[in-house]
């Protein structure tokens, strides 16, 4: 369904229908058209990943263009544009699973040969995502680790041309497990999301694919089961958001999650350095600067002693950095 900027609805219309099964859709905007993949059934016993554009007006420009490969079952596409083309991921398994991933042009056609990004345990709850930024992307998923039985959140980076850079990226290996994972690039780094047993956590990764900290919590960790988790980012924060289970599914949400460090435009970090927008346990602050911590009514404090909250770090009378002690 069209929604306009006012949420107001313009009428639903069809992208694919066959008498066969259509599902688990996403979609990207190429600067021109939207390009939508999803997993369809029409072409025989196994579902393959299909690809097709749909302009900004509503007008469906494909049938939808098999993209994957034959003879496999694919699922649960996921697809990112890098400026040029795209990158659609999915899930494979017939003998052995894993996830895959092929380019897609802005014609909705694929390009280069299907890439194998990594074979998996099980094909149950890997749900690939994938974003891009800073001239690569970075693919994430579920998977089992054979020696617990439980779910873990691993990552691979993939550069535009389509090489894989480094080995898979442990992002989260709790004794719980983890699936659900959904990602985002907010221009300095990626935030990936996941449900883990009930609760949404979080947990930023470089563009280098290497974690930046420990995992945090992101929804509130009480009895009420949450499931799958979405993030959207916007110049200043992110918003993530899940579906919860009260008496009935809410939907939920946190905002609390701050991109950057600059609340006004006459007060920036110096290129080069960097510092703490999250974090747990003790607040590292630089050595050899002087430095103010205010909390968020403006009272200076003892950063040593600081409580879970939002602060505000003047460094050397000029830069202010705002961050979140999570626990």
């Amino acid at each position: 369904m069209r929604v306009t900027p006012q949420c107001d609805s313009i009428n639903s219309f069809v992208i694919c229908q066959t008498d066969s099964v259509e599902a688990n859709p996403a979609v990207i905007f190429d600067g021109t058209n939207y390009i939508v993949v999803w997993e369809d059934f029409r072409f025989g016993v196994e579902s393959r990943v299909v690809a097709a554009r749909v302009t900004p007006q509503g007008a469906v420009l494909d049938t939808g263009n098999c993209i994957g490969n034959t003879g496999v079952a694919e699922q649960f596409p996921d697809i990112a544009f890098d400026g040029t083309r795209c990158l659609a991921v999915w899930l494979h398994y017939s003998t052995t699973s894993g996830i895959s991933g092929r380019f897609v042009n802005t014609q909705a056609l694929p390009e280069d040969t299907v890439i194998t990004i990594a074979t998996t345990e099980i094909y149950k709850y890997t749900n690939p995502k994938v974003a891009f930024g800073n001239n690569n992307y970075l693919v994430v998923w579920a998977d089992i680790l054979p020696s617990t039985y439980n779910f873990n959140i691993y990552g691979q980076l993939i550069s535009s041309q389509g090489e894989l850079l480094g080995g898979k990226i442990t992002i989260a290996d709790e004794s719980t497990s983890e699936i659900e994972p959904y990602i985002v690039f907010d221009n300095l780094q990626y935030l990936v999301a996941w449900n883990d047993s009930g609760t949404i956590w979080g947990r930023s990764i470089d563009t280098l694919g290497q974690p930046v900290g420990s995992s945090f919590l992101i929804s509130e960790n009480t009895g009420y089961t949450r499931s799958a988790p979405w993030i959207a980012v916007s110049d200043t924060n992110y918003l993530v958001v899940w579906s919860e289970n009260h008496t009935d599914r809410d939907i939920y949400g946190n905002v609390d999650f701050i991109i950057g460090s600059s609340e006004e435009s006459n007060k920036s970090i110096a290129t080069g350095q960097s510092y703490q927008t999250i974090f747990a346990g003790p607040l590292i602050l630089p050595a050899d600067k002087k430095y103010t911590v205010y909390d968020i009514t403006g009272r200076v404090v003892n950063p040593a002693h600081i409580k879970t909250g939002i602060y505000f770090i003047e460094i050397e009378g000029k830069v202010e950095v705002k961050v979140i002690k999570i626990r």
